[in-house]
């Protein structure tokens, strides 16, 4: 089981940041003269850092919930103008606070780590230590040093510039400061790590494991900062702050992915970690609070039960709640209820090769619902988009209650083995100008647990065999970070360093019209209802129009005893309706099963037409509204106009700086 320290983290109150500095409202009690007198007073000092990332403010709250602008992964769909939000890339007033509060929890992990840094430098501990080798010591230095940089990449990938301090304020003149570039403070970061990896101990040897940061932790971190130093960024145009701005790479930006492949390769040439549990496990084990030290599991955000998690209730299997006899919102499952707010994409779950052991772990169809007074039952989705499984509380061997719903102790996995090997891969690509030997072998390593042993020759040996161009490689790791990360919140970062952001938003808004109206052509072509001309086009021919389910008593091998019906889906030979597309669909529903409509959806039908027409669904028209919507679609050019995947600087954040910090983008 996970060593359990969450508690002892909640507790601190010693070290608690400096207030006047960037909105962090919690009162100040570190003096910087304070001297350090014992390892074990920095420990203290250093489980106060964790502080920030574990409230409601951290990843596994408001964090969690917010910067999940639609993707091609992740996708809310928006029906109406009257509800744009973050998801269109037009922040409501909902969205400004809770970046507020974001922006709060990162400056006040950021002060922390400061103040740990520097108390450490102030110590006869550390004036006496070796710093030439690890120890505990020098662990706690490094571990502060680890968690700052965290705080930083978050403050940069949401905000870009940012206000920037390395050292405890002294007075309030010295918090009152303008934003500096990104790449300054990426850079200083990098260097940091790299400094103190060396002096680290790897998580096997600490007592906390992979819920606190370790020298494996520190190379991957590395690697990702410097893939993002090294990728595209969105960057203001100053003459016109109400412009969006222009996407850009610094002219070094090869240098960092050089770093990124030394010390990805770092992390899979020391061997301490592998990908030995299935795609399935690493789930099931994170939903019973198990977080092994030497497998998939790099570095996760401890979460504590009955605190502010959000895992398994917004961002998870859906599980509907109804009032109970006692009128409390309840399950009739021991596991309690969910929100399911957070969903994926449809053509994403259709993305996936059917053989694919991710997809059916990532991706649901349906969720569930009471049924009588001690079962409940799946229903299907059927909203443009699919629920995300990888958080599921019916995994709890140790259910929570039945009107349990936030606060379920679930980690957040911010940093795993399989990042590691496709960053690894990605980056060697790119310096060797094609893939590596190593590059391959890291893509297969990820593959190989995606597929089933009988499915390797093909799926992972012959398929990655086959990229022998840059090119080729660089579109295969666009697509894996996509199956194997849906959910975890990488995929809007990844289109954004890879200048990809537009296009894709692109690109999915034609495709779906276009979809939309194969499958209509499709739904009604054997029937003898008129409508308006067909619609074909080759690449969409696989996608299922509608599927058939029919309701059938839940394998008990596979589902808690409270689960008393699960959909099956209806077949014609090899064909599953849920799948792909049926060879022709029947006028009615097959006999003893019910529809629900898959891409049929991405157009609706305009009343009172005759013959039937369709038109694009409002959720595509409004869920993109920000980038491309009905009234610019016509003139978005993707290669040159950028998604506005930045957010705006909080209003108490620029009252506070008098005047030094700026809003651009258009905000």
């Amino acid at each position: 089981m996970r060593k359990i320290y969450i508690s002892v983290i909640a507790s601190i109150l010693l070290f608690a940041s400096c207030s006047d500095y960037l909105d962090v409202n919690s009162p100040s009690t570190f003096d910087k003269n304070y001297v350090f007198g014992s390892e074990s007073e920095i420990a203290t000092a250093v489980n106060g850092m964790y502080v920030p990332m574990v409230s409601g403010k951290g990843w596994v709250g408001v964090l969690l919930k917010k910067m999940l602008f639609n993707t091609d992964v992740e996708f809310s769909g928006l029906s109406t103008a009257s509800n744009l939000n973050e998801r269109a890339y037009v922040p409501s007033t909902g969205d400004i606070k809770s970046y507020g509060d974001i922006w709060t929890g990162m400056y006040d992990g950021v002060n922390r780590t400061n103040d740990v840094i520097e108390g450490i430098e102030q110590s006869p501990l550390f004036a006496a230590a070796d710093k030439t080798k690890p120890s505990r010591l020098m662990h706690y230095y490094g571990e502060a040093k680890v968690l700052r940089a965290m705080y930083y990449l978050e403050l940069v990938r949401n905000w870009g510039d940012v206000p920037y301090r390395r050292t405890s304020a002294g007075n309030k003149d010295e918090l009152f400061i303008g934003a500096t570039d990104r790449n300054t403070i990426l850079t200083d970061m990098i260097n940091d790590l790299i400094e103190v990896e060396p002096l680290m101990l790897y998580a096997e040897e600490s007592d906390r494991g992979v819920e606190a940061a370790s020298r494996e932790f520190c190379q991957a971190l590395i690697a990702r900062i410097a893939l993002q130093r090294g990728g595209w960024s969105l960057r203001p145009d100053y003459d016109n702050p109400a412009a969006v701005g222009a996407m850009e790479r610094s002219d070094d930006w090869k240098e960092y992915y050089k770093i990124a492949e030394e010390y990805a390769g770092k992390v899979i040439s020391e061997g301490k970690h592998s990908l030995a549990r299935s795609f399935r496990q690493v789930w099931v084990d994170e939903c019973n609070w198990i977080v092994p030290v030497a497998d998939d599991n790099i570095f996760d955000v401890p979460a504590k039960v009955g605190g502010s998690g959000e895992l398994a209730y917004s961002w998870g299997t859906y599980i509907v709640s109804s009032k109970n006899s006692e009128g409390v919102n309840a399950s009739n499952a021991p596991h309690g209820y969910s929100s399911g707010g957070a969903r994926l994409a449809l053509t994403y779950m259709l993305s996936f090769d059917k053989a694919d052991l991710r997809r059916d772990i990532t991706c649901e169809m349906f969720r569930y619902e009471n049924s009588g007074m001690s079962s409940i039952v799946q229903k299907p989705f059927s909203e443009l988009n699919v629920g995300c499984g990888k958080w599921n509380r019916l995994f709890m061997e140790s259910p929570l209650g039945s009107t349990s719903n936030k606060g379920t102790g679930i980690n957040y996995t911010y940093m795993r083995y399989a990042d590691v090997l496709l960053m690894y891969a990605e980056a060697a690509n790119e310096n060797h100008d094609g893939p590596t030997a190593g590059a391959k072998d890291a893509l297969k390593q990820v593959r190989k647990r995606a597929f089933a042993q009988e499915d390797h020759a093909e799926k992972v040996e012959a398929y990655v065999d086959a990229l022998g161009t840059k090119e080729d490689f660089f579109n295969a790791i666009v697509q894996e970070r996509a199956w194997e990360f849906g959910g975890e919140k990488h995929r809007r970062y990844d289109l954004a360093r890879w200048n990809l952001y537009g296009k894709t938003l692109y690109n999915l808004y034609f495709d779906w019209i276009e979809l939309g109206k194969v499958a209509r052509t499709k739904q009604y072509e054997n029937t003898t209802t008129p409508f308006e001309d067909p619609t074909y086009n080759a690449r969409f021919d696989s996608y299922p129009a509608v599927a058939y389910y029919k309701m059938v008593p839940a394998d008990k091998t596979l589902f808690p005893v409270c689960v008393a019906e699960t959909m099956d889906w209806y077949k014609e030979g090899d064909v599953n309706s849920y799948d792909e597309a049926l060879p022709a669909y029947p006028s009615k529903n097959p006999t003893g099963y019910s529809r629900v409509d898959m891409c049929v959806q991405y157009c609706t039908q305009v009343k009172n037409a005759s013959p039937r027409q369709w038109e694009p669904s409002a959720r595509i028209l409004h869920s993109f509204y920000g980038y491309i919507n009905a009234s610019n679609a016509g003139s978005v050019n993707p290669e040159t106009d950028p998604v506005r995947y930045l957010v705006p600087i909080p209003p108490d954040a620029l009252s506070s700086h008098q005047g030094l910090l700026k809003n651009y983008y258009g905000y």
